[in-house]
């Protein structure tokens, strides 16, 4: 009898676990804006995140940070303690102060002379103090078009 009880609860256990994991917040780039606030080695920028919830209960964080990539060299970092909720299986946008560096930009603009319309971009981050759930990765990839494209 135990020999059939143990796999019987073994899989009921997994099943419980898997029905607590959500899948994660999607994070889009919507705008960005420089802010005025630059010195020679760093740049302020506000940044608006459109965060979709694809969960059926609300998001509700403390808030966000993340790292941004463009063609895959580490470009910009932002981070925001802004408390923020999402409806269920709706969006909002979020700004979010980002800061570059120099090196960073003369890396990018070596690549647009050579003639590129778009950069590929990747957001990986954590919304925090999401709850219960504690802290959610994220991950976004998608182009960013050039202004006069």
């Amino acid at each position: 009898m135990l020999k059939y009880l143990t796999p019987l609860l073994l899989a009921a256990l997994l099943s419980g676990c898997a029905s607590l994991s959500r899948p994660q917040p999607e994070v889009q780039l919507a705008d960005i804006q420089p802010t005025g606030k630059a010195t020679l080695f760093e740049q302020e920028f506000e940044v608006t995140l459109r965060i979709s919830n694809p969960n059926q209960q609300p998001l509700s964080a403390q808030g966000l940070r993340f790292n941004v990539s463009l063609d895959g060299d580490n470009f910009a970092r932002g981070a925001s303690s802004q408390p923020f909720s999402i409806p269920a299986l709706g969006n909002d946008t979020v700004k979010v102060l980002l800061h570059t560096s120099l090196s960073g930009w003369l890396k990018q603009l070596g690549k647009l002379a050579g003639g590129k319309t778009a950069l590929a971009y990747q957001i990986d981050g954590t919304v925090f103090g999401v709850g219960a759930l504690g802290d959610i990765p994220f991950r976004s990839k998608g182009d960013w078009q050039l202004p006069g494209q």
